[in-house]
């Protein structure tokens, strides 16, 4: 298939699944997606030059800007719609992370700030909703962002579905624990260590304290059910007292770590076990997605583009190119096609790497890329 077929699949499937944008846009997103799937690159520059078309590469680098600068792509619209056809016929447990990153700065740039919520997925991440700030801006207000971008993601969780919310201690604390419990979803939450936890016999301690030396037979005393954290400040007379009625009952989890100076502290309305500190691992899959999109993949870092809301769109496209890789991936342990691209003896390619290593392959040997931006189980038909 050669690549303007794949051009053609490819705004097929941007038709499907962005079917409210503009034609324009939704063309110009579909040479762009391709652009950085046939590029491996998110600079403009270079994705442009890899879209399929006889149009000069100047052309299509000014397309590729004006698309990322255009508010007729309308970026939540698109969110929406992906949030739909990844959470579409979902039941049990879902885990959705929530982190941010910094991209582009410099000596001279403060970069951005991407938050973003994304749903844990074959040992990666996938980008459902995010906001982009530039990294110095005042005001930047996210208690108000991360419920908005939780609540935009409930409006489409399925009822039968158990959502259960992760966040590193950058992010975790208690009002994000009182935003997911007030969706109806469970969280895990690492905290920082000085975070105040009232015990049930009702001593405070902050949570640093509480971890027991290193041992299974100590691990119990790590798992604190019926705690509370989260108090309200409240003077009275000439002094401030914490209000303890007003925070949030939890559970706590305070078991050391692989490093002494780095325990799981976290805090859960699941079952205090140290269960909970495996789960928690998940977490990290999301930086692994920052990764992906970033050195490991996309080169976001190079894109140059700083202002928030060309920030936005750009990522709209790599989110694309990262179902299509996830896609292809899909095939490859679909069909048994692994081990040509992989030793048998050592599995060391994540999902991501395997996609795109089969995208290089198909490439070389003038093979079909099938596109798609479907979420499937590896057990499901591409």
């Amino acid at each position: 298939m050669g690549r303007e077929l794949t051009l053609q699949e490819c705004y097929q499937e941007v038709d499907r699944l962005l079917p409210e944008e503009p034609k324009p846009e939704r063309k110009a997103l579909a040479g762009l997606v391709c652009g950085v799937v046939h590029g491996e690159s998110a600079q403009l520059s270079v994705a442009s030059a890899a879209m399929p078309g006889k149009a000069q590469d100047r052309s299509k680098q000014k397309q590729a800007q004006r698309l990322v600068g255009n508010e007729r792509l309308h970026v939540p619209r698109a969110q929406r719609r992906l949030i739909e056809r990844a959470l579409q016929g979902r039941r049990g447990r879902i885990d959705l992370l929530l982190d941010a990153t910094t991209n582009g700065a410099t000596a001279h740039q403060a970069g951005t700030v991407t938050l973003c919520l994304a749903l844990r997925w074959h040992g990666r991440a996938m980008p459902l909703v995010w906001r982009t700030w530039t990294a110095d801006q005042p005001g930047q207000h996210w208690d108000r962002a991360i419920p908005e971008l939780c609540q935009r993601v409930a409006a489409h969780v399925p009822a039968q579905v158990r959502v259960v919310l992760l966040a590193d201690r950058g992010l975790g604390n208690a009002a994000l624990a009182r935003i997911a419990a007030g969706l109806g979803w469970h969280y895990l939450l690492r905290v920082q260590r000085r975070t105040r936890v009232r015990l049930p016999e009702g001593t405070v301690r902050e949570i640093g304290s509480l971890v027991p030396p290193p041992g299974p037979a100590h691990a119990r005393r790590g798992c604190i059910t019926g705690a509370a954290v989260g108090a309200a400040r409240r003077q009275r007379g000439t002094t401030w007292v914490s209000d303890w009625d007003a925070a949030i009952a939890t559970n706590v989890v305070a078991l050391p770590g692989s490093d002494a100076d780095d325990p799981w502290l976290l805090i859960t309305d699941l079952t205090a076990s140290p269960t909970r500190c495996r789960e928690y691992r998940h977490r990290t899959q999301e930086e692994e997605l920052f990764r992906d999109l970033k050195s490991f993949g996309w080169q976001w870092q190079d894109s140059r583009i700083h202002l928030p809301d060309h920030v936005d769109r750009l990522l709209l496209a790599l989110t694309l190119a990262t179902l299509w890789i996830d896609a292809l991936a899909h095939a490859v342990l679909r069909h048994g096609w692994r081990h040509l691209i992989e030793d048998r003896s050592r599995r060391c390619y994540s999902r991501f790497q395997l996609g795109l290593r089969w995208l290089r392959r198909c490439r070389a040997n003038d093979l079909s890329i099938p596109c798609s931006f479907s979420l499937l189980p590896d057990g499901r038909p591409a």
